[in-house]
């Protein structure tokens, strides 16, 4: 079952495909997000695209190519529904000038929101050589790429999408968001575990660590609201019984994706400043690894906000 692209349709979670479910604890924090992204989110939005002209549609779909989100680069708004590429008419063809940020490290191409005529289209835009087309430019390095002038064919862009509760991308947006909640909840909980092993059996030298009051109090405080945010992630859609475009999906998100932040430094600090052995958990999960997803803690605070009514629609230059 796949994520379907309407308001009606999207109160149906996604299933999260064959073997995903367990992704999280057999895979690094990389490679589990990049394939629940793409079940989750990539392989809905590919039908929004009506041609094909560059073949990149028909690449993902068959295995060709890999994709990666790029909605989600930090802008000073805080805001997804205002790109950060601007597209303008050049006959046939659009010239793109901004910058994006994509989370898949080894994606070949990222789906980009751009500002075109009072709209947001998506774009598909390749990164590897193999992928890219003549008339693209190469990527700046993994996470970013910045566009000056470079030229796509009109007819490649996506049909208008927004963010309302009614339009395709919040419900791709909540649907990929629930699972990503459930399976980062799960992996701060194992790393969390971890670190109280390796604390358990630190060597001389080190075992104050286990008793040390900052530790266990961090951690503690860890457990506690990793496992509220658990068990609020685990009651996804139904959570409130709130459709596509609600407040639960992106507080819970919002709540996920701070306490993801907050072990991944919880884990470099006991590992630099305190001293403690690496864990053996496998899970390489960094600070700098997390913040491309959903654009960090900051953009997912301005999504719930925006969904909650505290923002100003009328903002001049809003897409909203």
């Amino acid at each position: 079952m796949s994520i379907t692209l309407t308001a009606a349709d999207s109160e149906t979670e996604a299933d999260p495909g064959p073997g995903l479910d367990d992704v999280w604890a057999t895979a690094p924090f990389g490679e589990a997000a990049a394939r629940m992204e793409h079940q989750c989110a990539v392989a809905p939005l590919l039908n929004l695209f009506d041609k094909d002209p560059h073949g990149f549609v028909e690449g993902i779909r068959t295995g060709r190519l890999r994709a990666a989100l790029g909605l989600f680069t930090p802008n000073a708004r805080f805001s997804l529904s205002h790109p950060t590429v601007t597209a303008v008419r050049d006959g046939v063809d659009v010239l793109l000038d901004g910058r994006y940020r994509y989370a898949g490290e080894w994606a070949d191409v990222a789906f980009v929101p751009l500002a075109i005529d009072g709209e947001v289209r998506l774009a598909l835009l390749p990164h590897s050589p193999e992928a890219r087309h003549s008339d693209t430019s190469p990527a700046d390095g993994y996470g970013w790429r910045v566009l000056s002038g470079v030229r796509l064919a009109a007819h490649a862009l996506s049909r208008p999408v927004t963010f309302d509760a009614d339009g395709p991308l919040a419900a791709v947006l909540d649907a990929f968001g629930w699972q990503f909640s459930r399976g980062s909840a799960e992996l701060c909980a194992r790393v969390v575990a971890d670190l109280r092993r390796t604390l358990a059996r630190s060597g001389e030298g080190t075992e104050a660590l286990s008793t040390s009051q900052y530790v266990a109090h961090e951690l503690s405080r860890l457990e506690i609201e990793i496992s509220l945010a658990s068990r609020a992630a685990s009651l996804g859609a139904v959570f409130k019984n709130e459709g596509p475009g609600g407040q639960s999906a992106a507080s819970v998100l919002l709540a996920c994706t701070g306490l993801l932040w907050r072990t991944a430094r919880m884990a470099e600090d006991l590992t630099t400043e305190l001293g403690l052995p690496a864990t053996d958990s496998g899970t390489g999960l960094t600070t700098a690894s997390l913040q491309a997803y959903f654009g960090g803690r900051r953009m997912v605070e301005g999504e719930l906000a925006r969904r909650m009514g505290l923002l100003n629609p009328e903002v001049p230059g809003s897409l909203a």
